[in-house]
């Protein structure tokens, strides 16, 4: 079981919000020290069907998690109308080339993390991609005063 706190939580339901009616998308890295820290990105496909981060903003925030010595936790991103399960497309685009499903995902080590705005409250989910685009939810407990 993976915890969270639930500062990251709110931020990520926020984060959702705010982005309405696109989905949201954006990485957590993990400290050093502990903790978990979560880094907006923009979706430059503004769609409330898909996210395509930013490869610029990415790019800076995984030189700068290199350096400081922090782990790529998460990936995450909103579904503004569906279930917070990755969709085939969102499997897809965990590969590279996208839909080479029968490779390592790009990040095998981090989960992918969704928010549904489709309930309320909305839920936060997690989840692994691995080789053959095979999904396996990691349940998340949110933790109080983390």
């Amino acid at each position: 079981m993976t915890t969270i706190p639930r500062s990251l939580a709110e931020a990520l339901i926020a984060h959702a919000r705010e982005e309405l009616p696109n989905e949201a998308c954006g990485l957590v890295h993990e400290l050093p020290g502990g903790g978990l820290e979560p880094h907006r990105v923009t979706n430059v496909a503004r769609s409330p069907y898909r996210y395509e981060m930013d490869g610029l903003e990415q790019m800076r925030l995984e030189e700068a998690r290199e350096a400081r010595g922090e782990r790529l936790f998460a990936i995450y991103h909103s579904h503004v109308a569906t279930e917070g399960r990755p969709s085939p497309t969102d499997v897809r685009m965990a590969f590279f080339p996208p839909g080479a499903v029968d490779s390592e995902p790009m990040y095998p080590e981090a989960l992918y993390v969704l928010v549904s705005l489709a309930q309320e409250p909305p839920p936060v989910r997690a989840f692994r991609i691995r080789r053959g685009g095979e999904v396996a939810e990691e349940p998340v407990e949110v933790a109080e005063g983390r």
